[in-house]
């Protein structure tokens, strides 16, 4: 049996303790220690090769299939060029694409890209270079990813992979070798994609989870949140009812959080009760994929949350009832909003759907907001901000599709 190791906080054990020094006892072994893996280990690195090239982007710090990138984030690698016999020229391409697809029943209707994002960097020529080298080479290349797509004006997308039931949306990015060799010898080239997650705020410090706090505890310093609060009244209201509805300001959301809402109702004192109102009032969360095609808008829209009351303020003498919920949907940090100019646009709506009240006819109000990856808070580090939004990283969407519109008459078959 092993005896405990002497105290080392008693007086009458001081004189046991070893004296430290460098040089080990002829009892004692000294244990040397090595970096536990080399700078670059197949299967540690993003690495991509072929017989006379690789390209080395960097360590698997993600844990994604793919390299992943954040919001002016820079592309770093290595291309070593093993050997250079009956090389022409070698460069590196990174591009991006949007992709839309229309189909009917399985056949294509209509396909368009756009490119968003498209970059060249020479790395050798042998009109430009002169001699070839005689041993491996290793170029490091350096690429900061613009804010903006290309031509477009807008911020350049994130990589994502939607699909409604004959509409298609995906957006691509890449990054390849070529090596142009001489002769009758192959053309070599290397790729992979790259995942562009870019992480966002709501366009306001106002975050929504302040105000949730506020409208459910009902404090005074509930007046310190902002509302947009719309007036519905619809032809063929007989009864003089009048609906409000209200989101708090900025219509800025982040993906996955509730999304507080008000609901008033102004009536003449009758049958009207919580049980009613619940049962005939309706907030939803929309997700809506919207794509020119031939100068018309095709548009679906998918309902991502059902939204929960709070509470119903009993009505008065007055007739004013105040209806308190939330509405999410969505993976918390999984939606965002962005759009290409005259191309696609992928937007969400807070819906309110009204059944027949006193009257008051059934109604439909969308209310368009937008949705970020991430609150405020979460992004005060310049360096957290160039992470990548991990959550947009999704499995291919393909659930039916709540509504469409599709363009009346044949469409035309446009191929890249």
């Amino acid at each position: 049996m092993l005896e405990p190791p002497p105290s080392y906080t008693s007086p009458s054990t001081v004189s046991l303790l070893p004296v430290y020094t460098e040089i080990h006892g002829a009892n004692e072994q000294t244990l040397a220690i090595q970096p536990l893996v080399p700078s670059s280990v197949s299967g540690l690195d993003y690495e991509y090769s072929t017989k006379h090239m690789s390209m080395n982007l960097g360590r698997r710090i993600h844990g994604t299939s793919a390299p992943s990138y954040g919001r002016n984030s820079v592309i770093q690698a290595l291309i070593t060029i093993k050997s250079f016999k009956h090389v022409k020229d070698i460069s590196v391409t990174i591009w991006g694409k949007a992709i839309v697809t229309v189909s009917d029943r399985g056949f294509p209707l209509f396909h368009d890209v756009r490119i968003v994002l498209f970059h060249t960097i020479p790395l050798w020529s042998s009109s430009r270079d002169g001699a070839r080298p005689t041993g491996p080479r290793t170029y490091p290349i350096s690429y900061p990813l613009p804010t903006y797509a290309r031509s477009r004006g807008t911020a350049l997308p994130p990589t994502m992979s939607t699909a409604f039931q004959s509409l298609d949306v995906d957006v691509r990015y890449h990054i390849k070798i070529d090596m142009v060799r001489q002769g009758l010898h192959r053309h070599e080239c290397t790729s992979t994609v790259l995942f562009y997650l870019p992480r966002s705020v709501p366009t306001s410090l106002s975050s929504v989870t302040s105000a949730f706090e506020e409208v459910e505890a009902k404090s005074e310093a509930e007046e310190d949140v902002q509302w947009k609060m719309t007036e519905i009244i619809p032809n063929g209201n007989r009864n003089n009812v009048i609906l409000q509805f209200g989101l708090p300001l900025p219509l800025s959301y982040t993906a996955g959080l509730p999304i507080p809402f008000r609901l008033n109702i102004v009536c003449p004192p009758a049958s009207l009760t919580p049980e009613s109102i619940r049962s005939k009032v309706q907030v939803q969360l929309l997700k809506t994929v919207s794509v020119m095609i031939n100068k018309q808008r095709v548009r679906m829209d998918r309902v991502m949350g059902t939204g929960m009351v709070w509470s119903i303020d009993t009505g008065d003498d007055s007739g004013v009832w105040e209806v308190t919920g939330s509405v999410k949907g969505g993976r918390e940090g999984g939606e965002v909003s962005w759009s290409l100019t005259h191309f696609v646009e992928i937007r969400y709506t807070v819906r309110l759907v009204i059944a027949s009240i006193e009257g008051f006819p059934e109604y439909k109000h969308d209310e368009v907001v937008q949705l970020v990856t991430h609150e405020a808070q979460d992004l005060e580090l310049e360096e957290v901000r160039e992470r990548p939004a991990l959550g947009l990283i999704n499995v291919r969407e393909s659930a039916p599709s709540y509504n469409s519109t599709l363009p009346s008459g044949p469409t035309n078959v446009r191929l890249p």
